[in-house]
């Protein structure tokens, strides 16, 4: 018998004589003919060289040749209709697997808590993993399945073959400054004391221009940059040592709030909002893990 050359539904016909042990049986079970199914039965004696089936009084009995291969049909159709044509599925309860999520620190620190703690109580054993963003890797991986999700703001992402879904749209950005620093002008931070401030700056890898920089530039806005750094949790640390000032997304600015030494001014022009978005690549969009992730992430960001 060669494979490349018979029709494999035989073995569907095969399955059905013997649980049958009947044409017309069988038949009823397939949907189809007596006829049909008597031409199949005649096809697969020829692809076996075997009568495969004899009438015995009123029933269709195995040949040996048939009983030898009887539990390997039924093992090969049985894990075919269980491993290969059943609906995809996905048990969170039941899943460890690792899910990898590409986010800026900043979204690190904005969205993970929350995500992970729902991932505990939906999905116990699953774990989850992050990585920082460079546009040209986070692309790659999506379509590789190394990377399941990229969370936050990614305008620099151009492959057609991803899909994006709206989380939320940040509300804008904020000025942070030590609340001592010397530029305030009675406290309050004005458009004079803005430009004329040093500023540590925020420049993210594989990004050549951030949004507040293209805003800035809109508006026809300068300021003194001093300090460069590639991510925005460092200046929890810089703010309160100096007097430098940094312009942040919302996001962060709660967390800035909680710190003692840090004050966080509405900044003295027209903030540019951005939406937050999730990205995963069309390979995985059917897929009941990545489906599952997505929704646990919508619903976590949903009602920020």
């Amino acid at each position: 018998m060669n494979l490349y050359e018979e029709d494999l539904n035989l073995l569907l016909v095969f399955e059905a004589l013997l649980e049958t042990r009947s044409v017309s049986k069988a038949s009823e079970r397939l949907n189809v003919s007596q006829p049909s199914m008597s031409n199949a039965l005649a096809k697969l004696r020829k692809a076996f060289d075997d009568p495969m089936f004899i009438r015995v009084k009123n029933t269709m009995e195995p040949t040996p040749r048939a009983l030898s291969i009887a539990v390997a049909v039924q093992d090969i159709l049985a894990r075919a209709r269980s491993e290969v044509f059943q609906r995809h599925s996905f048990d969170p309860r039941q899943s460890s697997q690792t899910f990898t999520l590409c986010m800026t620190d900043l979204a690190q620190a904005a969205y993970l808590p929350r995500i992970i703690n729902a991932m505990q109580a939906e999905a116990p054993n699953a774990k989850l993993r992050a990585m920082s963003p460079i546009a040209e890797r986070m692309e790659e991986g999506l379509e590789s399945g190394t990377v399941d999700l990229a969370v936050g703001y990614f305008p620099d992402i151009n492959e057609a073959g991803v899909f994006q879904q709206r989380l939320l749209r940040n509300s804008g950005f904020s000025c942070i400054v030590n609340r001592h620093n010397p530029y305030l002008e009675d406290g309050w931070l004005t458009a004079a004391s803005f430009a004329s401030a040093p500023h540590v700056a925020i420049r993210t890898e594989g990004r050549s221009h951030e949004v507040i920089d293209m805003k800035m530039a809109e508006l026809g806005v300068s300021r003194h940059v001093v300090l460069t750094v590639p991510n925005y949790l460092g200046l929890l640390s810089i703010i309160p040592q100096t007097e430098l000032m940094a312009v942040i997304p919302n996001d962060l600015s709660r967390m800035c709030q909680r710190q003692e030494a840090i004050e966080v001014h509405p900044l003295p022009f027209e903030s540019p909002t951005v939406a937050v978005t999730q990205v995963w690549h069309r390979r995985y969009d059917q897929d009941a893990a990545n489906k599952w992730l997505r929704a646990l992430v919508k619903r976590c960001l949903g009602d920020l």
